[in-house]
């Protein structure tokens, strides 16, 4: 066999790769697919924000059943991501969290999810049983709407 007969198989086998690559979602099943190198800004999610303010006696035990709680909600038919953490102000930045100690980031696939997402009875049992019992007043949540912006992943 020739080198030639070796170029063409490289070259097939670049392609089959560039393929697959180029065609595969980006994250988790259930995540809108989108090309790192190309972004349709008609792909749109809603996002679903909430800031909580935790009790002063909260313990850990109490905020890693909150987050362990809010963790479980993934399984909620439509929701793409969940995050929830500590909010935090470094020394060279002003502390704009007006008491608020942690937040909770749900990223949806549509309205109609955030439908079912509100009434499902994971959510109202979650929120029922590790939420609201550690937390010193009513949340404060915003949803909107976003096209998906995308970084330079390719690190360049």
């Amino acid at each position: 066999m020739g080198i030639g007969h070796y170029k063409y198989w490289a070259l097939v086998t670049i392609l089959v790769v560039l393929i697959l690559f180029l065609s595969s979602p980006l994250t988790s099943p259930g995540y809108p697919s989108i090309n790192p190198y190309y972004l349709d800004m008609s792909t749109t999610v809603i996002e679903h924000i909430v800031l909580l303010k935790a009790k002063s006696d909260a313990s850990d035990e109490d905020i890693k059943k909150l987050v362990e709680g809010t963790h479980s909600l993934r399984a909620i038919p439509g929701v793409i991501s969940i995050t929830v953490g500590p909010t935090f102000a470094e020394e060279w930045m002003p502390d704009r969290r007006n008491g608020h100690t942690h937040t909770l980031s749900v990223r949806l696939e549509s309205k109609e999810a955030l439908k079912v997402y509100q009434d499902h009875p994971l959510h109202v049992q979650v929120k029922k049983e590790c939420i609201l019992p550690v937390l010193a007043e009513p949340p404060m949540a915003v949803d909107y709407e976003s096209s998906v912006v995308l970084g330079d992943i390719t690190g360049k």
